[in-house]
């Protein structure tokens, strides 16, 4: 069985996101608000250095997975991660 990297899309980053009451949402709600949270942040990392149609795909990767929380009930926890990542990126300059 393959390691985990802990640092690069590891396990640590996929389940810091969630910190209200983990135990009130479903395994399939949290797999889906933390699949956001990693392309969220995939996006401001990558913001530099993918081009316009990696841009694009990355940004249609996070409006379906928004779209899929919101099917499942979680969608106001999915726009507080979307506000939070929103307000990261304006505040961070190199992130431009």
């Amino acid at each position: 069985m393959n390691r985990v990297d802990e640092t690069k899309g590891g396990t640590d980053e996929m389940l810091a996101p969630i910190k209200e009451s983990e135990g009130s949402y479903s395994l399939l709600q949290l797999l889906f608000l933390r699949r956001l949270n990693r392309l969220l942040r995939l996006r401001g990392e990558q913001l530099a250095e993918v081009n316009t149609e990696g841009l694009r795909l990355i940004d249609r990767a996070i409006y379906s997975t928004y779209c899929d929380t919101v099917d499942l009930g979680v969608g106001a926890e999915a726009q507080k991660l979307l506000h939070r990542f929103a307000v990261s990126a304006k505040s961070n300059p190199a992130a431009k």
